[in-house]
Parts: structure tokens; C-alpha cells; sequence
């Protein structure tokens, strides 16, 4: 296990002692409601992403909203390339909201496997073979989306007045970092 690894997993059961948050609602469309939970993360992985570039820190965005975007790009980064790239390529605070969406998405097969990847090292092919498990009973994709329709605290916007909304909510030069602005795309991490 490497240095990295073993800072998350002495602080695991405070990043997993976590809720909704019901103080800041998560800013999505009717249409992406309506729609399937590919459109329905796609809208928030977008609101999301241009919400980090109008803030200097996190607080003013939904935990929820930064949980549900970080479990999409865990699952193309673990798709698309492996579970060695996410640990290489995804900052740390991102990929602590990702755990804590797991945990709150009930997706026990999903989180039980990341949190023994934390534990233990795991290679790539034993985590594929895994995820691919956890995929067949739930698929991430389905619970994330579940996990956003059922939120306590939602604001429907048209598109139209989504820029509007976010230049009145949100003040500043950009988010640091640590926050990647996951727009679908894994090329933007490297």
C-alpha cells in the first residue's frame, strides 16, 4: 500500500461518516429529470463543472451534486482505464466525495469494493473483475441517478436560466484543483 493509501484509510470512517446535504440545493433540468440517468448525470456532471469554474471554494456547491459527479468519472476512469489510473489521476478530495456518493447511494457491492481497495492492494484485474460484479447487481450509473431524483433539496431550472442562476449563486475565479472539472471527457486528467 502506498503512502497515499494509507492517509485515506486512517481517515476512511470520517470520510464515510457523512449525509445528504439538504443546506444547498442541486441545480438540475426537468428534461434531464425526466430522462434517462445517462442525461440525468450528464446535466449534473455539466452544472457541476461550470460551477467550479465560478467558485474559489466548494462550500457554495452541493456536496451531493460534487458526490454524484466524482462516482461518474470513478466508474468511466475505472471503465475506460483501471483503478491504478483513478488513484493516479483523480486528486484526493474528489475522490472522497466519490466514496462518500458510494456510501449514500446504496450501492453496498460498489462501496464495499472500494473500501477493500482501500484496505488492500488489490491489482487491476482483481478490481475489474469486481467492479464488473457490482455492475451486474447495480449498476453505478443507475444508483447515481436514483441517488439524484431522490435528494431533499432540488432546484429545477430551464436550461436557459442555468447561466443566469449560476452567475447570481456563485462568485469567483475557479475552484482549486483538487476539484476536477469532470465534463465527461478522462483526457482532461491526463
Amino acid at each position: 500500500m502506498n503512502d497515499f493509501d494509507r492517509i485515506e484509510y486512517s481517515q476512511l470512517d470520517d470520510i464515510l461518516s457523512c449525509e445528504k446535504d439538504s443546506s444547498t440545493p442541486v441545480l438540475l433540468t426537468q428534461e434531464a429529470l425526466d430522462g434517462t440517468a445517462a442525461e440525468l448525470l450528464d446535466c449534473n456532471r455539466g452544472i457541476v463543472a461550470r460551477a467550479l469554474d465560478r467558485v474559489d471554494s466548494t462550500a457554495g456547491i452541493s456536496q451531493d451534486a460534487l458526490r454524484s459527479s466524482y462516482v461518474d468519472l470513478y466508474a468511466a476512469a475505472v471503465n475506460e482505464h483501471s483503478l491504478s489510473w483513478y488513484r493516479t489521476h483523480v486528486p484526493r478530495p474528489a475522490r472522497a466525495l466519490a466514496l462518500q456518493g458510494l456510501r449514500l447511494m446504496n450501492a453496498p457491492d460498489h462501496l464495499d469494493l472500494a473500501v477493500r481497495a482501500i484496505e488492500s492492494d488489490l491489482d487491476d484485474s482483481d478490481f475489474r473483475r469486481a467492479f464488473d460484479s457490482a455492475e451486474a447487481v447495480l449498476p453505478l450509473a443507475e444508483a447515481n441517478a436514483a441517488y439524484l431524483r431522490d435528494l431533499p433539496a432540488l432546484s429545477i431550472l430551464k436550461e436557459a436560466d442555468i447561466s443566469v442562476a449560476m452567475s447570481i449563486e456563485f462568485t469567483g475565479s475557479g475552484a482549486p484543483a483538487d476539484y476536477p472539472r469532470w465534463n465527461g471527457d478522462l483526457s482532461i486528467l491526463g
